[in-house]
This record gives C-alpha cells, structure tokens and sequence, in this order.
C-alpha cells in the first residue's frame, strides 16, 4: 500500500476515536461562527498534497511544516512525506518543502530536503533555494556543520544563482540582534555583495569611496536598505562623479585624482573611472574638456545586494549600522 494511503487510513481511524485533532495554526482560508480561523485537520493536509492544483500541494506542505512543528507525532510519516514534496516536479512546492524544513528546524527535516541543493536548476531557482535555506533554524546543517556534504552544491548554486531584490521584497525581513556572529555574518555579506571594494568599516575595505563610519546614525535599516538599492537616489559631493564632455565628442566619467607631486605637467587632469579598481585611470588635456559638471548617476553600481540572500542582507545591515560591531545600531529592533 503507498506511504500517503497508508498514512490517511491510520489517521481517519485516530480521528474516528477522538472524533476530531487539529493544529494550533489557523487555515487561512475558512473561519468559524466567532469569526475565528478554522484548525487544520492532518487529514485534509494528507488529502491537500495529493492535490492536482500545484497551489494546494503548496500551502499542504506548509501546513505540514506547521503541524509537525507544533506536534511532531501528529502526522505518521511526516518526514518521509516532506522528502516526497521536495521531489514534486512543480518549483513552488520544492521551494515549500524546504520553508516546511525550516519550520520545524531539525536535522531530519533539512535531511528530508538536502537533495534539492543538488539539483539541475536555473540561475533563478538556484537563488530562491540558497534564500530558502540560508535562514537561521538551517544554517547549523549546512553552513556551521555539513553532515549531508551539501557544502560544494550550495556554492554551485551560489555561483549560479541571480535574483533581483528590491524594497518591497526586502520589506518583511527581519534585523537580527548584534551579535560577534551576527556581525562576522554580516563582514562576509560586506565582501561577498563587494562593497569592500570601495569603502572600509572597521577596517575591512577599501576608502576610496565615501567613509561609511557613522551610517547608523544617517539611515534607519529600511532608509539604508533603499539606498543601497537605489545608490543614485541621494547623491552627496564626497565621492561623486563628474562627466567630462570631450571636444572629440566623447563622455568620460569619473573622479578626478590628484597628480602624480613629482610632475609639473598642468595641461591634463587624471581621471579616475572605477572606484573598486586604482588602475582604471584616465588622462585627458585640459583643451579638449569641452564641458564639465557633475554625474548625476552614482559611481556605486546598482544591484549589488543581489548576490545575498535576505538573511545575509539583514546582518549586512546590522554591520553597517553598528560600524563593524563597534556600536549598538540606533533603534535596530524597530525596523521591520
């Protein structure tokens, strides 16, 4: 008899006994004469998951994250019914088995699931999983420890992985408390999305961009969030670049660095147009600058937060706003 056959008729001869068991999260869709959201039954979700409708096999497993949560010997085979969802040929309920793994956030649940990081995906599907699973109750199975040697298919994701963030998807994430892992988390997310490639806290990075000391003080976790976004959205002079209209017809853009001391040469100036690279310098004479004002494009390139997942976005933020941990970020517990 199939596992999910077995399963239901068990559970319909619990429930005839107890006449019925529900869980303690409320069905979204359904409410009672008190207007009070109706509890789930185990064996509704059982009938859910083998659903034809790809959204009901989805909000199934979820369910079954919630319920096995709550009470772990409820549902007879739960693990091996989240292993079966991890295997769904639709996405969207992969993607729920593993936000159900992490639910119940225990090495069998992430086991049931560890199978997925070593799948052929898409550069978009790769990220949503490393987004999935890169939350705190996992992070101890595959980041901290690896006892399913998933370590070298998560950074074949990472390596594959695209993802497009924006304010709104980063609206609902939640700012850790400063923590010495919190803020080690978020000086990896500081290098890995390369922002050490331009400006320095706590004296990881380069300064050749604005000094970052103090950002706490400026910008609430959303305000930085969207600034970060959207780096053009609030220019300031320290750092910002000009354009130079050349009488050849070309544009360059860039900062405009101090001469080498040693040269009396005043007829040019040296442009610098990459701020992550020192090597990336232009030297234009003066004479053919035909026209010079400044950029109203930031030199910081845009979608830089979308090599993280949300999770290191969060830490990145706390990192940020407490100077690298050398100060308690203002009001950081109000933000989202």
């Amino acid at each position: 008899m199939p596992l999910i056959q077995f399963t239901a008729a068990m559970l319909i001869v619990l429930l005839g006994s107890i006449h019925q068991s529900w869980c303690d999260e409320p069905r979204r869709t359904s409410t009672t004469k008190f207007n009070r959201p109706k509890l789930l039954r185990p064996d509704l979700i059982l009938q859910s998951l083998e659903s034809p409708d790809v959204s009901v096999r989805r909000q199934a497993v979820l369910d079954l994250g919630q319920c096995h949560a709550k009470h772990p010997n409820l549902v007879p085979g739960a693990m091996q019914l989240l292993r079966r969802s991890a295997n769904d040929p639709a996405f969207d309920v992969v993607i729920a088995s593993i936000e159900a793994a992490a639910m119940i956030g225990d090495l069998e649940s992430f086991g049931a699931v560890a199978e997925v990081l070593r799948g052929d995906h898409t550069p978009s599907e790769a990220g949503k999983i490393l987004d999935a699973i890169d939350v705190p109750s996992l992070r101890p199975f595959w980041k901290s420890s690896d006892p399913f040697r998933v370590t070298d298919a998560a950074k074949s994701l990472q390596q594959k992985a695209t993802r497009q963030h924006s304010v709104a998807s980063l609206a609902k994430i939640k700012i850790p408390t400063p923590s010495s892992t919190v803020i080690a988390s978020g000086r990896e997310a500081f290098m890995i999305a390369r922002c050490d490639a331009c400006h320095q806290v706590a004296g990881y990075g380069r300064a050749s961009g604005p000094d970052l000391r103090g950002i706490g003080m400026c910008y609430s976790n959303t305000e930085l969030i969207r600034h970060i976004l959207q780096p053009s959205l609030d220019l300031h002079d320290t750092g910002r670049f000009e354009k130079f209209l050349l009488t050849d017809g070309r544009v360059i853009t860039g900062r405009v660095i101090a001469n080498n001391l040693a040269s009396t040469d005043l007829s040019s100036v040296q442009i610098q147009t990459d701020l992550s690279n020192p090597d990336a310098v232009v030297s234009i004479e003066l004479k053919d600058i035909e026209q010079r004002q400044p950029s109203p494009i930031s030199p910081m390139p845009v979608g830089l937060l979308n090599s993280l997942t949300p999770t290191q976005v969060a830490e990145l933020v706390v990192y940020l706003r407490s100077d690298g941990g050398r100060l308690a970020p203002a009001d950081s517990s109000h933000e989202h």
